[in-house]
Parts: C-alpha cells; structure tokens; sequence
C-alpha cells in the first residue's frame, strides 16, 4: 500500500497492513523516529502523548500550524526535529492515538530504503 501523508499512513499502521510504502518527506520524518534509540523514543512518546490526547478532545482549527504551536516546545521536539514530531503526532491522531506509534516501532521494519523511498514490513510473529 502506497500512502502520502501522516493521515493514510496512521490508517495503515493501526490496520495492520503487510506492507507500508512512503516517498519524499514522510519517508525521511519516519526514518528520524526510527533512528532514535529506544529509551529516547520512549520519551518522546510520553512526551508526545500531551499533545495527541490534547488534540483528539479538542481537534485545533489551525491545522498543521496548531499542532507545531502544540509540539514545538516539548523535549520531542528538541530530539527528534520539530518536523518529525508534529508527524508523530498527526500520525497517532489518525491512527486512533498513542498506541499506533508504540505499533510502529515495534512491529514494523524498514526492508528497503533507494531514492527516497522506504518500504515498511510488519514482522511476521513466530
């Protein structure tokens, strides 16, 4: 499945779809939350949850400038790139909440990464 921004690719993660491919920008916001180690990214969940709940009771009418406005602050910010968290963000509120990007990084692996392009795979449970 081919998607193009935050709202598909929240849709995709929290469906559990085989594979995820994503080009130009989204692919290279996804690649910082996966180039963090996992004690960073653990705080940036926390850390990023505020901003998500936040935005699931009250949705904010200025759009993606809203969310900056709710992100730019946070120590995700600061880690990962005020870009890269403002998608985490948009991603988990598409994809029902926090929980879709905790999915993310534990159940799918970038496979293949060539001109921009990353293709996630869900990891096949034994």
């Amino acid at each position: 499945m081919v998607v193009h921004n935050e709202e598909e690719f929240g849709k995709a993660v929290r469906d559990g779809k085989d594979e995820i491919e994503l080009e130009g920008g989204l692919a290279a916001r996804i690649k910082k939350l996966y180039k963090i180690n996992l004690a960073l990214w653990s705080f940036c969940l926390v850390c990023l949850s505020v901003a998500v709940i936040a935005l699931m009771q009250v949705p904010i009418t200025g759009g993606g400038s809203g969310i900056v406005g709710l992100v730019a602050g946070t120590p995700a910010a600061a880690i990962l790139g005020t870009e890269a968290a403002v998608t985490a963000v948009m991603i988990a509120v598409a994809g029902g909440g926090i929980k879709v990007l905790h999915k993310l990084r534990k159940e799918y692996e970038i496979v293949t990464g060539k001109n921009g392009r990353i293709i996630l795979h869900l990891k096949r449970r034994i």
